[in-house]
C-alpha cells in the first residue's frame, strides 16, 4: 500500500510503525552462545616431544626444496582449487554490492504514449527517479552482514582447500618416497636370495646338500619377487594419482636420490588457539553468523517497510517539447505492511530460524571433529614412536639372528628353512621400520593441518 501524505501525517504511521517493531519478538541468535565448554583447556595426551618452538607453515616442517616445488606447482593447477577460486571470486562480487543494500536506489526513463480518448493525444516524459528504504529496523543492515559474512565464509572454505591439498601432496610424496626405499630394500633382499641359491647350488653339485633345499630357496626367491613386482604397480598407481593432483597426467614423478626426508613434529597449539587458527572453523562460524543475520532478516520482513520517493520530470507533447516544458518533481513517502501474507513471512522466518539452528549444530560438529583430529594424531604419534623403537629393535636382533644361522647352515647344523626365515626377519623388519616411520611423518602432516598449519 503506497500513501502520499503530509509530514505529518508520515511522522504519524512512523510512530505506529516503530510500536508495531517494538512489539514483534526478538529473532533467535546462535551465534552469541558460550561455545567454550565444548574447548578443552589442555590437551589430555600432550607428550613432552612436541616441538614447542617451530613454524607454522606445513612445507618448512619438512623442508625440501623439491617438495616446496612440487606444492607450489600443485596449488596453482590443481582442478578442484581452481574451481573453489572461481566460487570465491563469484561469493566476492556479490558481497561487493552487500553495502547496495543501504543506498538509495537512482534510475531514470522515457515514455512515449498514444491514445485516442475521444481525441488523440501524445505524450512524452522524461524523468530521474529516486527511491530509498529507510532502515528503521535494521534489516538492511542485517542483509548486508548476511552477505559479507557468506563471502568471508567462501574465502575461508579456499584456504582450507588450500592447505588441505598442499598436506595430501605432503603426504603423497613421503608415501612415494618411503616406498621406493623399501622396493630397494626388497630387491637387496631378492640379491641376497639369489646368491643363497648360488651357494646352495654349488653344495647341492658336490653332494653336501639335498636339492630340496635348492627348491625351497628358489620358492623364498619368487615370493619375494612377486612382493616386489605388487609394490612397484602400487608405486606406479601412487605416481599417477599425485599427478592427478598437479593436474597434469603426463608428467613422472623422479624419485630423488638423496637421503629419505623427516618430518619434525608441528608446533603444539591450545586448543582454545587451534579454534582459532582453523580455517575450517572460522569459515563455519561464519555461516553461523550468516544464518543469524538472515534469520534477523527473514522475522524483520514482518515489519513495516518506510520508503521515500521521489522524481524529476518533465512532460510533453512532443520530444521537442521536453526542453521546452518546465521541469516538475514529487515527493511520496510510503510505509507497506503485511496483512494477508504475515502467517506465510512468519513461516519463512521460522524455517530460517530453524536452518541457523542446524549450522550451529554443524558448528559445533566441526569443533568437536577438530578437537578430535588432535587428540587421535597425538595418541597416534606416541604409539608409532613405540612401535619404531620396536622395530629397531627387531631389525638389530634379526641381523644378530641370520649371521648365526648362516654359521649353523654352513656347518651343516641348520636347515635351509631356518636360515630364509632368519633372512627374511632381516628384511621385513627393515620393511617394517620404513612403512611406521613413514606412517608417523605423515600423522604429523596431519596433525600439523589439524592445530591449523598451512601454506
Amino acid at each position: 500500500m503506497l500513501i502520499k501524505m503530509s509530514p505529518l501525517g508520515l511522522t504519524t504511521l512512523c510512530s505506529l510503525a516503530f510500536m508495531s517493531g517494538c512489539s514483534s519478538l526478538n529473532p533467535p541468535s546462535h551465534s552469541e552462545g558460550n561455545l567454550n565448554p565444548l574447548v578443552p583447556t589442555q590437551w589430555d595426551n600432550a607428550q613432552p616431544y612436541v616441538n614447542s618452538d617451530f613454524s607454522t607453515q606445513l612445507l618448512e616442517l619438512v623442508n625440501n626444496d623439491e617438495l616446496s616445488a612440487l606444492v607450489l606447482e600443485t596449488l596453482e593447477s590443481n582442478y578442484d582449487l581452481r574451481q573453489t577460486a572461481l566460487r570465491l571470486q563469484q561469493a566476492d562480487l556479490l558481497a561487493s554490492q552487500s553495502s547496495n543494500y543501504l543506498q538509495p536506489s537512482l534510475s531514470t526513463s522515457y515514455q512515449a504514449s498514444h491514445d485516442k480518448s475521444p481525441t488523440i493525444n501524445n505524450n512524452h516524459k522524461l524523468s530521474l527517479d529516486l527511491s530509498w528504504e529507510l532502515d528503521v529496523w535494521g534489516r538492511l543492515a542485517d542483509k548486508s552482514s548476511a552477505a559479507s559474512s557468506r563471502a568471508q565464509n567462501a574465502q575461508l572454505d579456499y584456504l582450507y582447500a588450500r592447505n588441505s591439498l598442499a598436506a595430501r601432496v605432503i603426504q603423497a610424496w613421503l608415501d612415494i618416497q618411503y616406498r621406493a626405499e623399501i622396493i630397494n630394500v626388497e630387491k637387496q633382499w631378492i640379491v641376497s636370495l639369489l646368491d643363497t641359491e648360488e651357494v646352495i647350488t654349488s653344495q647341492v653339485l658336490d653332494g653336501s646338500k639335498e636339492h630340496a633345499d635348492l627348491d625351497t630357496a628358489r620358492a623364498a626367491t619368487e615370493r619375494v619377487k612377486a612382493g616386489l613386482v605388487s609394490r612397484q604397480q602400487q608405486q606406479l598407481a601412487a605416481i599417477r594419482d599425485l599427478n592427478a593432483l598437479r593436474g597434469n597426467i603426463s608428467k613422472d614423478h623422479q624419485i630423488s636420490s638423496h637421503s629419505l626426508p623427516t618430518v619434525p613434529t608441528p608446533i603444539l597449539k591450545l586448543p582454545g588457539e587451534m579454534v582459532g587458527s582453523r580455517p575450517d572453523l572460522l569459515a563455519a562460524y561464519q555461516t553461523l553468523l550468516a544464518a543469524d543475520a538472515e534469520t534477523s532478516v527473514a522475522y524483520k520482513e514482518l515489519l513495516p517497510k518506510i520508503t521515500l520517493s521521489a522524481s524529476l520530470y518533465r512532460s510533453g507533447e512532443s520530444p521537442n517539447a521536453l526542453s521546452q516544458n518546465p521541469s516538475l518533481w514529487n515527493l511520496v513517502g510510503g510505509i507497506t505492511a503485511p496483512i494477508f501474507n504475515q502467517n506465510s513471512i512468519e513461516t519463512n522466518a521460522k524455517v530460517t530460524a530453524l536452518k541457523a539452528q542446524e549450522s550451529f549444530i554443524n558448528y559445533e560438529k566441526k569443533l568437536v571433529s577438530a578437537i578430535t583430529e588432535v587428540s587421535t594424531a597425538l595418541d597416534k604419534e606416541y604409539y608409532l614412536t613405540l612401535q619404531e623403537q620396536h622395530y629397531k629393535d627387531a631389525k638389530e636382533y634379526s641381523n644378530s639372528s641370520m649371521k648365526n644361522y648362516e654359521s649353523l647352515y654352513q656347518e651343516g647344523a641348520s636347515d635351509i628353512i631356518a636360515l630364509l626365515v632368519a633372512k627374511q626377519s632381516v628384511y621385513q623388519s627393515t620393511i617394517q621400520l620404513l612403512q611406521t616411520q613413514q606412517a608417523r611423518f605423515s600423522n604429523r602432516v596431519s596433525l600439523g593441518l589439524a592445530l591449523g598449519m598451512g601454506v
